[in-house]
This record gives structure tokens, sequence and C-alpha cells, in this order.
């Protein structure tokens, strides 16, 4: 059974070919914001290097968030094109999960960085979300992190980021969805 993995959420692509949740090819690129650009070429190259057509595809695994607007857009559109034009399961996992997945603690705090502030996530040691995801603006993050222990810069099994995504709800694919960084520090106010 192969699976490929889409995630274009940060400043690299990221194209991982599973056969039966073993990692059979993974090509990341640094793409500067050319990710629209770069993305097709790369799932080719993962898929042509290992001798398996697009229709060999059994399942998706997108990663829709949170991260650069473009860049989500074009994993979610790619991962759901595909399953929907193949009749294939996709899966949806958000990057601050992923990075909670390998963390070994009670209470896991994680964060996803840009210039402006960060996306932060709480998580308990199942990987629960403890509450609704936040972004932070630059000088609120600061001073989050100086009465909490944030984890931002994570190594990633993506073995493991399998197992738990095949756990997940197969999604139809118009329901896939990106979680927009802005998207979410418009509402934090609004949620009470």
């Amino acid at each position: 059974m192969y699976t490929l993995f889409i995630d274009t959420h940060d400043k690299n692509v990221l194209i991982i070919l599973y056969k039966d949740g073993k990692i059979v090819r993974k090509e990341e690129i640094v793409s500067a914001n050319k990710h629209s650009e770069v993305t097709m070429p790369v799932i080719d190259k993962v898929l042509s290097g290992s001798n398996v057509m697009v229709n060999n595809l059994d399942n998706i695994i997108v990663v829709n968030g949170p991260g650069s607007f473009t860049g989500e857009r074009i994993a979610v559109t790619i991962g759901k094109t595909i399953a929907y034009c193949l009749s294939i399961p996709i899966r949806a996992i958000d990057s601050l999960t992923i990075s909670a997945l390998n963390i070994e603690a009670e209470k896991k705090i994680v964060s996803l960085e840009d210039r402006n502030g960060a996306y932060v996530g709480e998580f308990d040691s199942a990987n629960k979300p403890l509450n609704d995801f936040r972004y932070l603006s630059k000088t609120v993050y600061e001073e989050y992190k100086q009465s909490n222990e944030v984890i931002n810069n994570v190594e990633i099994d993506y073995e493991l980021v399998y197992e738990y995504a095949m756990k997940l709800n197969v999604l139809n694919p118009h329901e896939v969805k990106p979680l927009y960084i802005k998207g979410i520090s418009a509402l934090d106010g609004k949620k009470s």
C-alpha cells in the first residue's frame, strides 16, 4: 500500500512516499517561496524515482498548516486533487501535532514561529490538544515563553507521523481545509 505525504506549510517542500508504513523515498528542498513551481516536480521525482505511478497510490496525508498562506494551499490543493481523482482516502494533520508526536512529556507546548510571532499548541502526553491553537504576536509570544517551556525545533520521525495519521479520520477531499495562521489570529479574540 503506497501513501503520499505532502508538506508545504513552511519554507521547505517535503514529499514522502511510504510503502506499508515504511519510507520508500523522501525529498525535502528549500523552495525560496517557489512552492507552486517546485512541489509537483518533487512529487514526480519521488514517484518516478521509486518506480511508482500516481495511480498506484492508496492514501494521501497532507499537512494542512499552520504556515504560509500560499504554502498551505498548495499541499492541500494537490492532495485533494489526487485523492478526488483517484477516489482514495485523504487525511489531514497539522504541523503542531506532528511536532508534539515526537516529544516525550506530560505536557508539550510547541510553536511555529514567523517574523510577526508564533502559532502555539499545547498538548497532553497522548498528543491531544489541551486548548485551541493560538497565534501570538511577537511581544506576547516572548512573554509567553518566559513562563512556559516552548519547543519549536523537533527532530521528526516520519514513520511515527504515518502511524498516527493513519488513525485519523478519512476526510472527503472537499472537507480538507488549510489552517491559516492569520485566520486563527483574527478569530483569537472572538472566542470567549
